[in-house]
C-alpha cells in the first residue's frame, strides 16, 4: 500500500468549481500581435509542404508567442492545471490551416503522443455514428455522455472547430479538491483508491488486457491522480473485476464528488477555443449532444495528447508509463 496523504492539498490545482465559475483568469485571450505572428508561422509551415504532424519548431517560429506559451505550460504543470486560450479567428482559415496552428503551438509545450492504435498524433473528436458498448468503441467516437476521466498523457489539448447544435458541454473537476473532500468526509475511501482498480483495454485492434492502476499516487511528496472511469466500469461489467463493497462505495463517492456543482466547472467551448488540461490533477467529462444535420457543421474537436517539456510533474513510475497508445493498425484518418 502506498503512503496516503492525510493533510489537505493547498496548491493551486486544488480549485473548486464554484470559485472558478466566478473568475475569468483561467481564460487567456490571444492579442492581435500574437494572432498575426501565429498566422505568419502557419503560412510558412504550409508553404513548406511538410505534413502537419511532421512539422518541427523551425517550421513554425513564433518568438513573440513563445514566452506566452511558457507561462501556459507553467500554469498547467505547477499551477491550476487547466486553461482555455481564446481568440483564434478560425473563420479565417480552413480546417487544415487550423490543425497546423494547433500543432505548431503544441511544439512549444511538449511532444505529441499517439492517441489510438492507428498512431494518430492529431486526433479528431466527432460523432462517427457508433455507440458505446458496440465492440471496442471509445467514447470520443460517439455523441454520448462521457464519465469523468483522464487521458493517457501529461496534458490533453482540445481545439473547438465546430460546436454541437445542442449539448456537448465540457466539464472539469480537480482531483486534488476531490481528495480534500474525501479526506474530510470519507477518509476510509482513500485506501482502496490508492491501492488501485482494474482497467480493461478496449482499444480497437488490441487484445483485452487488464491491470490495476491507482486513482491516487504520491511521488516525491507530490500527489497525482489518474482515472479511466469508463474502462474501470467495463472491467466490472465484463466480470473481470470483483470489487469489494468498500471499493464500490469509494468509486460511487468519487463519481458523486466529480458531478458536484460545488466542485465541477462547466464550460461551453466556443469556435477557436483551445482547452488544455493536466491529466494528473484534473478529470474531464462531456455531456451528451445533438449534432447539426449538415455534416460540415457537426461538432468537431481537434485533440492533442502531450508529454510536456521539463520540468514535468513528478508522477513516478506508476503513472509515467502513460505515454499514449501504441500504434498497431494502419489507415488514413478521415478528418476533413
Amino acid at each position: 500500500m502506498q503512503t496516503i496523504i492525510r493533510t489537505p492539498i493547498t496548491e493551486a490545482s486544488a480549485w473548486r468549481g464554484e470559485d472558478m465559475a466566478g473568475r475569468t483568469d483561467w481564460i487567456i485571450h490571444l492579442q492581435p500581435a500574437h494572432i498575426a505572428e501565429i498566422e505568419t508561422a502557419m503560412r510558412f509551415a504550409m508553404a513548406s509542404g511538410i505534413e502537419v504532424t511532421q512539422l518541427k519548431r523551425e517550421h513554425f517560429q513564433i518568438p513573440g508567442v513563445e514566452s506566452e506559451i511558457a507561462r501556459w505550460s507553467h500554469e498547467l504543470q505547477s499551477g491550476r492545471g487547466f486553461l482555455v486560450v481564446r481568440g483564434l479567428p478560425v473563420e479565417r482559415y480552413d480546417d487544415y490551416e487550423v490543425r497546423t496552428i494547433f500543432w505548431g503551438l503544441s511544439l512549444y509545450m511538449g511532444t505529441a503522443l499517439s492517441q489510438n492504435s492507428y498512431g494518430e498524433l492529431l486526433g479528431d473528436v466527432y460523432d462517427e455514428g457508433v455507440k458505446m458498448g458496440q465492440g471496442k468503441v471509445r467514447g470520443y467516437r460517439t455523441n454520448s455522455f462521457l464519465m469523468f476521466h483522464s487521458d493517457r498523457a501529461d496534458v490533453v489539448g482540445l481545439l473547438c472547430l465546430h460546436k454541437a447544435k445542442e449539448g456537448g458541454v465540457s466539464s472539469l473537476v480537480s482531483t486534488m479538491a476531490i481528495h480534500n473532500e474525501m479526506l474530510k468526509q470519507h477518509p476510509e475511501y482513500l485506501p482502496p483508491l490508492y491501492n488501485g482498480l482494474l482497467y480493461v483495454n478496449i482499444e480497437e485492434g488490441g487484445d483485452y488486457s487488464q491491470w490495476r492502476v491507482p486513482i491516487f499516487s504520491v511521488h516525491n511528496g507530490v500527489l497525482s491522480s489518474r482515472c479511466s472511469r469508463n474502462t474501470i466500469e467495463s472491467a466490472r461489467k465484463m466480470g473481470i473485476a470483483k470489487y469489494s463493497e468498500l471499493e464500490i462505495a469509494a468509486l460511487l463517492y468519487l463519481d458523486e464528488l466529480a458531478a458536484d456543482p460545488k466542485l465541477r466547472l462547466d464550460m461551453d467551448l466556443q469556435r477557436g477555443d483551445m482547452q488544455f488540461i493536466n491529466n494528473y490533477t484534473t478529470l474531464h467529462s462531456r455531456t451528451e449532444y445533438i449534432d447539426h444535420e449538415d455534416k460540415k457543421l457537426r461538432r468537431h474537436m481537434v485533440r492533442l495528447w502531450l508529454k510536456m517539456n521539463e520540468p514535468r510533474r513528478p508522477v513516478g513510475p506508476v503513472f509515467d508509463e502513460y505515454r499514449g497508445v501504441p500504434k498497431s493498425l494502419s489507415r488514413v484518418p478521415e478528418w476533413a
